[in-house]
């Protein structure tokens, strides 16, 4: 099964990249899929010191959209098939990490948050370099 379609199983109404008005719900998406597993395993664990601040970070995350991968999503080509099949593998990671919160032990959950925590940020630097639309896009 591609990307694209297991996103499309696992979340029903997974927006995709295709069309601009679209971006920003699939970011909210991806981001509450993985704040609800998250969310989930953090209550179920109830991790201390350093793993619970991990859990908040990658709660927060999920909570607030990232300001700069909104204006590269905004700004951002995302017509060529190598770039949107790149951020559909990401955004299946995201979704295929976070499912493992479900099962997770107290002793993975760092590694799992971790994982997690550095997969947001490739997102967000891949999405951030996508090419610009030139100006003259913006205006027809």
């Amino acid at each position: 099964m591609d990307d694209l379609s297991f996103l499309r199983v696992r979340i029903a109404s997974y927006a995709d990249y295709a069309h601009r008005d679209e971006r920003h719900l699939v970011d909210k998406q991806v981001r509450a899929w993985v704040g609800e597993a998250i969310a989930v395993a953090n209550e179920r664990l109830r991790p201390e010191g350093a793993t619970a601040e991990l859990a908040d970070r990658v709660i927060f995350r999920c909570e607030f959209s990232d300001q700069a991968v909104i204006r590269a999503v905004d700004r951002g080509t995302f017509s060529d098939a190598p770039t949107v099949d790149r951020i559909h593998a990401l955004d299946r990671a995201l979704v295929e990490t976070a499912d493992g919160a479900a099962t997770v032990d107290a002793e993975g959950f760092a590694a799992l948050l971790a994982r997690l925590d550095g997969l947001l940020d490739e997102r967000a630097s891949f999405i951030e370099s996508t090419p610009t639309r030139r100006v003259a896009e913006e205006a027809g």
